[in-house]
């Protein structure tokens, strides 16, 4: 394989005119103008876009111009046809199509002032299949440290600009972002997804790594090493605040968590360990609705990397709403793990309109504003009326098209979600329809057999991930 010698191509930025099949000319329409002069000698036209393309590919070129007092546009026209053609998109832009192996030129000229036009190169070449790499220095870091980040670029030999993105924007990029080696800063704690990629034509070529970014504990941050912690920091009710992390997996000895209208506004950072072993009730002057761990999170709270194992929800965890975490969720929720006992059959309360409350494993309202990513949920399969009562995602989203006070769109997002019930989405509601957006929703899953590969969204500097069994959270190293 040929490795390409990694570096910055220029943008093209020129004047420019174009041509059609057979080297006809082609109308590009009217283009409206901005220019306040009363002549055309000041006409100027201006290109942008990517001058090499693939046999058989496409790509496209946007022509500016600018100071056409008679805004009667621009023609187009190709030397050689037989290499690439040219077209105008309904949009205005210009598509180049690759014919053959070669190089051409490209014009454009103003309609109101034939010598006003500039040309570019089309270079039309073989299919290729480039193979980008990433190397880091590092994959697992702590706030305010920096990763290095090298891309190479294999089976192909033309210039690249690259761009570097952070999908979950955990960090920022020190260097130029166009370049094949970047500096990544790591800012916010949490998972996250590097993504380089390049374009050759209307082709783009990328890769991604992920990087996890462990919090620094060092000040502003409450240590919580025992079952009396979370008691009297965490389930105290009222409003919540501040920042907690674990020290290892809690057991909470079967307590039974009572309603107290509790609401976290601050950050939870479980580093891999779980708080285990509870019992979950509602309100019990209103039907045991709207409990939980905590019955709310604001917006703006975090509770992330964290487990919520051998959770017990029964017929006083019954009511609207009441989850495992919390009944209406505002914050963010990611790499998270439940593990849920549902042992009540919510249907044997169907009323007289044949509505029965429903509860769910995760959170009982998915507000507005609210982000949920890479969760995994057990709702164990006994009693069988519990595990078909219960929704492992969301008893009630907020918004869509069905409530009959709903917004018109659902404003929370919902990303690598996995579960082995099939009771997910939520119920129609007032306020709202079931989850509308399921794309990557991934249910019913049998643990048994699953393979690793049916988790690869999944954070594994975070889950435990093996073959044929459930993916739980793992302390980090």
């Amino acid at each position: 394989m040929k490795k390409s010698g990694l570096f910055l191509a220029i943008a093209s930025l020129i004047l420019v005119t174009g041509c059609g099949e057979n080297g006809t000319s082609v109308n590009s329409g009217d283009l409206s103008g901005t220019s306040t002069s009363a002549t055309t000698q000041e006409i100027k036209i201006k290109l942008t876009g990517e001058g090499t393309v693939m046999v058989g590919k496409t790509t496209n070129l946007t022509v500016t111009l600018t100071r056409d007092t008679t805004k009667a546009g621009f023609d187009i026209a190709m030397a050689d046809d037989s290499i690439a053609t040219c077209s105008i998109n309904n949009d205005g832009s210009v598509l180049i199509t690759g014919k053959k192996v070669g190089t051409t030129k490209f014009t454009a000229t103003a309609k109101a002032d034939a010598t006003v036009s500039a040309s570019l190169d089309i270079n039309v070449i073989s299919v290729v299949n480039p193979v980008i790499t990433i190397e880091a220095d590092k994959t697992l870091a702590t706030q305010k440290d920096t990763i290095a980040l090298t891309a190479t670029v294999t089976d192909y030999d033309g210039a690249i600009t690259y761009n570097w993105k952070s999908l979950y924007s955990k960090g920022t990029f020190t260097g130029s972002t166009t370049s094949n080696a970047v500096n990544y800063s790591c800012n916010n704690f949490g998972s996250d997804t590097i993504q380089v990629s390049f374009q050759v034509g209307s082709d783009t070529f990328k890769k991604t790594i992920p990087v996890f970014v462990k919090a620094d504990h060092t000040t502003g941050w409450t240590a919580l090493s025992t079952a009396d912690d979370v008691k009297t920091k965490l389930l105290t009710g009222a409003t919540i605040s501040g920042n907690y992390y674990l020290t290892s997996d809690i057991d909470l000895g079967n307590y039974t968590i009572p309603y107290t209208n509790s609401s976290f506004a601050g950050v939870l950072d479980g580093q891999g360990y779980s708080i285990k072993n509870y019992t979950v009730t509602g309100n019990t002057a209103d039907k045991y609705s709207n409990g939980g761990f905590f019955s709310a999170t604001e917006s703006g709270s975090i509770i992330a990397n964290i487990g919520f194992d051998g959770v017990t929800i029964g017929e006083k965890g019954s009511g609207w709403g009441t989850s495992s975490i919390c009944a209406a969720c505002s914050g963010s929720l990611e790499n998270i793990f439940v593990s849920v006992t549902h042992t009540f059959d919510n249907s044997s309360l169907i009323d007289a309109n044949k509505w029965f409350p429903f509860n769910s494993a995760l959170v009982g309202v998915f507000k507005e504003g609210s982000t949920y990513r890479n969760i995994v949920v057990n709702v164990n399969k006994t009693p069988e009326a519990g595990f078909k009562t219960i929704f492992a995602d969301v008893a009630y989203p907020a918004g869509g098209s069905q409530g009959t006070n709903a917004q018109s769109t659902q404003a929370f997002s919902v990303v690598n979600f996995y579960t082995d019930s099939t009771v997910v989405g939520g119920s129609v509601w007032e306020w709202g329809s079931p989850v509308e957006d399921q794309t990557t929703y991934h249910t019913g899953i049998n643990w048994t057999n699953a393979t690793v590969a049916s988790y690869a969204d999944l954070d594994s500097h975070i889950f435990d991930i093996k073959e044929n069994q459930m993916p739980t959270i793992k302390a980090l190293a």
